[in-house]
């Protein structure tokens, strides 16, 4: 009898817990086993403290640049601040040290905000320069303010008094096991999975309701939340807080920890920060070339491990999750209740009034009318550079029209093309803009965002309303991925599906946000005969829910076989509307098409 395979999937997935439960076992033993192997406990105590709050900071670091997607080169800083605010409360005010904490993450929290909110328009990389610009600040700073700082010599006398290094082995502890599931509940959740979006593509994550602004002030703040933790802990452990803490040389251990553990993930900065610590403790003979051995290490991670350790682990065969073979799958019959009721009849859903949009002297939109009305599919047809993208930016305001008005169900649109889905419009892309990194399950769940109610300190904790949403969240999207025959696909990387699949999950996504209006650019762009089926039979229950669907596509066959109304559009302006019959045979359009004026004769039979 041949023996059972066990996927390796499913070992691979068994095993990540297994090392965990020893590593923490380890852990609460460490002081018990240090004191028994070793006449210097304190010491070896001590390195697996230090570590644990480098493990905390890395962890800082990766919620800004895994998840966030924001360069920080100021997290040292934001660790001496940290340091500072602790040592100004238990030695200068003398209040208890375990407040000493609790401020340093106020005043750390407060300082990255403030520089966000400064550096807002700033790309990546000049953010970046605007962190080093902050953290030499806040060194300076440091150095020079002698009555709060102590100066050069920095501030002495911090200990947590009363406890013992044992006891404060465990309080380090147990506060780095709060920050990895402080940073677990938050990614995992609406807020986290909006942060994503936002650093994949802030014009995909704007279409679905997200405001980059406000998720970046959020994710950044609590970064520097967490790295203000890091920095009280180090004063309390070391005894004292100096300006040497916050000079960038030491950030290179946690940049090191972080991309050898693996950016992005969860356990990254944990496993990361573990290994360089005890590459620093096997070369502190030769303590003189650590930063070269790091920044040695760090290129290596870079070139042979581009993911991290954890990262490489996910992506190989142990770690990879395949849900799903290449079989088509039989999609679900009946469409989830994620779409509003329908809207009445009697203003358009979408209407676009005298639309004007130059770009110099390019006239892309020359004073465009279109109206859609609910509980029809409108097609939006040209040729090629005629202006249809153009309009629908301006319909959705990620392009501010030179003259003309928006109305949503006849009310003015916002101005922000974020805050356009809050009236029920949503928009997917000519381009996809997929999240691609991350599931096809997450994908849908982020397209919900904005339909989530509920606060970030209720997803950290895991409150019963949060639970309650998440789980019918969870719900609904099945229901939309069965009904778009991608249900079995719902745990792979978005990035590993085929293209017609990417289309269809973008619609679906799009739908997860409970619009009133769908607009979708060139959707059948690429599809196959049974991917374009399956995008027709979409749009038809879209339609037979009330919803008004807009379709800019070239495939005119399509559009013609499933359009209720058409617009067509050249030159920037509307040179036809109507029904499709009428369109067909319009002269305009069959010129506009085929440029030769003696064919439309022709054409037209």
């Amino acid at each position: 009898m041949a023996r059972a395979r066990i996927p390796a999937a499913r070992i691979g997935g068994a095993l990540p817990p297994v090392l965990t439960a020893i590593a923490a076992a380890v852990l609460l033993a460490w002081p018990a086993i240090t004191d028994f192997y070793s006449y210097n406990a304190n010491y070896y105590n001590g390195i697996v403290a230090a570590a644990a709050i480098s493990a905390i900071l890395t962890i800082a670091l990766n919620l800004s640049m895994g998840y966030g997607g924001m360069l920080s080169m100021m997290h040292t800083g934001l660790q001496l601040l940290g340091g500072y605010a602790t040592a100004a409360l238990v030695v200068k005010a003398g209040l208890p040290w375990y407040l000493g904490p609790v401020c340093s993450i106020a005043v750390a929290a407060a300082a990255s905000a403030l520089v966000l909110a400064v550096s807002l328009r700033a790309a990546y990389l000049y953010f970046g320069m605007i962190t080093m610009a902050a953290n030499l600040i806040v060194l300076e700073v440091g150095r020079d303010w002698d009555g709060l700082t102590g100066g050069v010599n920095g501030l002495t006398g911090v200990a947590p008094g009363g406890l013992s290094k044992v006891a404060f082995y465990y309080v380090v502890l147990a506060l780095l096991v709060l920050a990895y599931v402080f940073q677990r509940n938050l990614v995992r959740s609406g807020y986290g999975r909006a942060s994503l979006a936002v650093r994949e593509s802030e014009d995909a994550a704007s279409a679905m309701g997200i405001r980059p602004t406000t998720t970046k002030l959020l994710v950044f703040t609590v970064s520097g939340a967490v790295a203000g933790l890091s920095g009280g802990l180090y004063a309390l452990q070391l005894g004292f807080v100096n300006p040497d803490v916050g000079l960038l040389d030491n950030g290179l251990v946690f940049f090191v920890g972080l991309f050898v553990g693996g950016i992005g993930t969860l356990a990254g900065p944990v496993l990361g920060v573990a290994l360089v610590a005890v590459l620093v403790e096997l070369i502190k003979d030769y303590a003189r070339y650590t930063t070269l051995i790091l920044g040695l290490a760090l290129l290596a991670a870079m070139i042979l491990l581009p993911r991290g350790v954890v990262g490489t682990w996910r992506a190989g065969r142990f770690g990879r999750v395949d849900d799903a073979d290449d079989e088509p799958e039989s999609p679900a019959e009946e469409l989830p209740a994620v779409l509003p009721e329908p809207a009445a009849p009697d203003v358009p859903a979408l209407e676009g009034r005298g639309l004007v949009k130059h770009f110099g002297g390019v006239r892309a939109v020359d004073g465009v009318d279109i109206a859609v009305r609910a509980g029809t599919v409108h097609g939006i047809i040209g040729p090629n550079g005629s202006g249809k993208s153009t309009t629908v930016s301006c319909l959705t305001r990620f392009h501010q029209v030179d003259a003309g008005e928006v109305l949503v169900f006849g009310d003015p649109a916002p101005a922000r093309p974020w805050a356009v889905p809050s009236l029920g419009v949503t928009r997917v892309f000519q381009v996809p803009h997929l999240f691609e990194q991350q599931s096809v399950l997450d994908n849908v769940l982020t397209g919900m965002r904005r339909r989530e109610h509920y606060g970030w300190p209720a997803a950290v904790l895991r409150l019963p309303a949060y639970r309650r949403r998440d789980r019918e969240s969870r719900a609904e999207a099945a229901g939309l991925l069965a009904f778009a025959g991608l249900a079995q696909r719902a745990h792979r990387r978005a990035g590993s599906l085929s293209h017609g699949q990417k289309r269809l999950l973008e619609v679906v996504r799009a739908v997860a946000s409970g619009p009133r209006v769908l607009i979708l650019d060139e959707p059948a762009t690429g599809l196959t005969g049974s991917e374009i089926e399956a995008l027709a039979r979409l749009c038809r229950a879209f339609r037979d829910r009330g919803l008004a669907v807009v379709l800019i596509e070239h495939n005119v066959e399509f559009v013609m076989g499933i359009c209720d109304a058409i617009t067509v559009i050249d030159g920037g302006r509307v040179i036809a509307a109507g029904a499709p019959d009428e369109v067909r045979g319009d002269p305009a359009v069959l010129e506009a098409y085929l440029g030769h004026p003696e064919l439309v004769e022709e054409a037209a039979e």
